[in-house]
């Protein structure tokens, strides 16, 4: 029995085919499933277990939640929800992840999402920017990828002039958020926390959604810098034009992202919702944020 299930959301089909030749060439032991939302439709790829067809755009939330009933059928250990314009490019990036799981930690790590060596400088502030700690190429070395794993990063002072302050130059350890690109599940967490919030369409909100009902919970959803692949940033989905061309449309009568809705400010001491999961309240004290419960689950 294969002990992990990744699933891709496709709109547009030149990047998927080089995801899944990273894949095969860094991973073992894992199904793969493709949700195929291209208009023309995916011609049919070596290595994929499961393909499914939708009659519409589900959206990201919605289509990861189709792959993860899948997944949870075959009882698969980890499940893993991978952005096709993702590339791996070690095999020692699950060694990574696995490392992370097993950390001590008060509160037990239900999702893990490796670092990128490409980071979207919109993190810090800056738009249309990013930062390539190494540059982009075909394939890494051991040498650069354990030089990821090193973390000191002081060299790309001199690559950009520009660079925030508040980058890190020593990039080590955990933080206690992620930007689903490749965020890797255990089994747990859907019995937990749950499936995502397929109201979020056709994407947005859903994995800070997810990071605050996991914390509110008493449990912690991480980016690890023990693993490492790199991220094109927003080919999947951000790159309209092409997506729209590319992709079954998106229906704009389903977009929503109603975060006051879902975390109301008057609940929570007029705070808005923070992907950390906590306010910290008049009196000091850290709470949970208070949610409606009920997650949206949206028929096909």
């Amino acid at each position: 029995m294969r002990d992990k299930t990744f699933i891709t959301a496709v709109l547009r089909s030149d990047y998927v085919e080089r995801m899944i030749e990273t894949l095969y060439k860094y991973t073992d032991n894992f199904n793969l499933i493709v949700i195929d939302q291209t208009k023309a439709g995916l011609p049919d790829m070596e290595g994929v277990h499961l393909k499914i067809r939708p009659n519409r755009n589900l959206g990201f939330a919605k289509a990861m939640n189709e792959g993860i009933i899948h997944a949870l059928h075959w009882k698969s250990e980890y499940i893993v929800n991978i952005n096709d314009d993702v590339e791996l490019i070690s095999k020692k990036w699950w060694d990574g992840i696995m490392e992370t799981f097993d950390m001590k930690s008060e509160n037990e790590i239900l999702v893990v999402n490796p670092e990128s060596i490409r980071v979207p400088a919109w993190g810090y502030g800056l738009t249309g920017k990013n930062i390539d700690i190494l540059d982009y190429k075909k394939e890494y070395t051991d040498e650069e990828y354990n030089f990821l794993l090193k973390g000191d990063f002081s060299h790309l002072e001199k690559k950009y002039n520009w660079l925030p302050k508040t980058f890190p130059r020593e990039y080590r350890g955990v933080c206690d958020a992620f930007a689903a690109f490749c965020p890797i599940f255990k089994r747990k967490f859907f019995d937990l926390i749950g499936l995502w919030e397929e109201r979020c369409y056709p994407g947005g909100l859903d994995d800070y959604d997810a990071m605050c009902r996991t914390y509110r919970k008493n449990y912690r959803a991480v980016s690890t810098r023990k693993s490492w692949c790199f991220h094109h940033w927003g080919k999947s989905k951000d790159e309209q034009k092409v997506a729209q061309e590319t992709g079954m449309p998106i229906e704009d009568e389903r977009r929503w992202t109603d975060v006051t809705y879902l975390y109301p400010p008057e609940w929570n001491e007029g705070h808005a919702m923070d992907v950390w999961g906590f306010y910290t309240s008049k009196s000091g004290e850290k709470k949970p944020y208070k949610r409606r419960e009920e997650v949206g689950i949206v028929e096909i």
